[in-house]
């Protein structure tokens, strides 16, 4: 038994409110997992295994004599929690997690339990993008009543996205795919989102590192004349709300996700919403060539490039919800619903492709990589250099 067991000070008044789900007149007795009652998650970030967390069970008052608590893996109160909270955790692969105990004893005169560990022993069958968690729950005790809100403690595995990212700059692409389906003409729901690298931010009129779109259509970039060019801004003709409050720095990885509707035009960075503004019900057109089409890196006849690294581009034909952004942000499904095109700019295929994509200036240009949809619909993004730098990457959520 631990020597600096301590009793909550908020045993009393935590008695005290259970009464009114109980009995309107007396208090009860209860336990629950320690870490629970302040947050139903607890985190724990898995390079290489072994690695382990540890957590305790308490009770409300010191116990008048031993308390055992039986303990059990339960995957079944996943969906429920991930419906409630706007996760999508999935249970982590069997044989691949231990519990050092299954029973926790609150000894008499004490109000918390000795702690059980979880080891991650294996990331065996993990797979990339997906998060995972163990989630415990305390299914029934020798005395005193589970706390229904803080019986159960979900262990949230988190393991790096190991990955590349290809340096733009020069290397700018384009997706000429777009330009020839009409049925990209109108499209009532559209997401763009990247992970995004930046060396440095533009520092000459008119201040714009292109991140992804068409110009004027649907553009995301940093900066403008009216904007700090470390700010993020997207623009639908005159609808063009920027990210004022929140700049960004160079040298760091951002994820950036525009997300058009039939009412709105909002900027989500790093999963989170900062801004947005409200529309006229307009349609986006993938299609529009004007402006050289829908480029990855740079903008307005192949100028206005970024001077950083992309990864992890996609474009929906639907409106992705912010905690769909949060929680898929380093990688997704390639056959995702909705999901037009995928360029995880992890890898790259030299080629010697000449493709016109200038309706107005009719100009060819040869490009010599190109970056696959992964989706498989075909929306390959060419790019100009034939053997492009690239960045190895690492994230965790």
């Amino acid at each position: 038994m631990k020597s600096n067991i301590k009793l909550l000070t908020a045993s009393v008044a935590l008695a005290a409110g259970l009464a009114s789900c109980v009995n309107p007149t007396e208090p009860y007795d209860a336990v629950y997992i320690t870490q629970a009652q302040e947050e139903l998650e607890l985190t724990l970030s898995v390079d290489e295994p072994p690695a382990s967390a540890t957590f305790s069970v308490s009770s409300s008052v010191k116990a008048t004599e031993n308390v055992d608590v039986t303990l059990a893996v339960t995957p079944n109160v996943i969906e429920a929690y991930n419906q409630k909270y706007g996760k999508s955790y999935v249970m982590a692969p069997e044989g691949t997690y231990q519990l050092s105990a299954t029973t926790a004893t609150i000894e008499a005169g004490y109000s918390v339990s000795d702690d059980i560990e979880v080891l991650i022993t294996s990331l065996d069958g993990y797979q990339t993008g997906t998060q995972y968690c163990i989630p415990v729950t305390i299914e029934s005790t020798s005395s005193m009543t589970p706390l229904e809100p803080s019986k159960t403690l979900f262990l949230v595995i988190k393991t790096p996205v190991v990955s590349k990212a290809i340096q733009i700059g020069s290397n700018r692409y384009i997706v000429p795919g777009f330009k020839d389906d009409q049925t990209l003409s109108a499209l009532r729901e559209v997401t763009l989102e990247a992970m995004v690298y930046v060396n440095d931010f533009c520092n000459s009129d008119p201040y714009i590192s292109s991140i992804m779109g068409i110009e004027g259509t649907c553009g995301v970039r940093f900066g403008d004349v009216k904007v700090d060019r470390n700010c993020v801004q997207i623009c639908h003709g005159s609808y063009q709300p920027a990210a004022t409050t929140a700049p960004c720095e160079a040298g760091k990885w951002y994820h950036i996700a525009a997300v058009w509707t039939t009412s709105s035009w909002d900027i989500y960075i790093n999963g989170q919403y900062i801004t947005g503004m409200a529309n006229g019900g307009e349609t986006m057109n993938l299609t529009e060539v004007g402006s050289c089409g829908f480029q990855l890196g740079a903008s307005y006849s192949f100028g206005r490039t970024l001077n950083g690294y992309l990864a992890e581009a996609r474009v929906w034909t639907r409106a992705l919800s912010q905690s769909e952004i949060a929680n898929n942000m380093y990688y997704v499904d390639p056959k995702s619903d909705g999901l037009l095109a995928y360029w995880r700019m992890n890898e790259y295929e030299q080629c010697n492709e000449v493709i016109n994509i200038r309706d107005a200036a009719n100009e060819d240009y040869t490009y010599r990589n190109v970056v696959r949809d992964a989706t498989g619909n075909g929306y390959d993004a060419y790019g100009i250099l034939s053997s492009p730098t690239m960045m190895d990457t690492k994230w965790s959520y």
